[in-house]
């Protein structure tokens, strides 16, 4: 037989392929970098870990960790959020959104759908919301992750709202 492609297999591979931000400037930034505290904890996003998460306002970001048998952990920053109601209140709203309840975002249900099993939350309490919003916007200015549909710097720098836009 000669030379063939897989169609089906291709698609599966395309669905999976991400394009990531990796500029080492932005990380070194000073205009970047956190002011507020940050005591980061990690649950994975199950149902069954809600009852972990705290009823403060904070940050939070769903990081893709691949378990590969006998290799380091690896992350991929896959999306950073804010919330003034509570974690806990946003957590649940994540979990009807990947239940398909509502009107879910396509970028946040295919990330659930695609790596459900995958996925962690990562979150730090910040009690005031001039601080929640400012770490929030630093991060994702810092990383420009993937789901994140609106990056604040984007706004002003056309080089980057061309790159991630396009």
């Amino acid at each position: 037989m000669g030379y063939d492609i897989d169609m089906a297999k291709k698609g599966d591979l395309v669905v999976h392929t991400k394009k990531f931000f990796l500029h080492p400037t932005f990380w070194s930034d000073p205009s970047k970098k956190l002011t507020e505290p940050t005591g980061w904890k990690r649950v994975k996003f199950t149902k069954v870990n809600r009852s972990k998460i705290p009823r403060k306002n904070g940050v939070y970001c769903f990081i893709l960790i691949p378990k590969v048998n006998k290799f380091l952990e690896t992350r991929y920053l896959f999306y950073v959020g804010l919330t003034n109601r509570t974690l806990w209140n946003r957590y649940k709203e994540y979990l009807d959104e990947q239940a398909g309840k509502g009107k879910p975002r396509a970028k946040v249900y295919q990330m659930f759908k695609q790596y459900s099993n995958h996925l962690y939350f990562y979150y730090t309490e910040i009690a005031n919301a001039s601080d929640v919003e400012n770490c929030e916007e630093k991060l994702i200015n810092t990383f420009v992750p993937l789901i994140n549909t609106s990056i604040p710097e984007a706004k002003i720098s056309p080089e980057l709202k061309n790159l991630y836009e396009g």
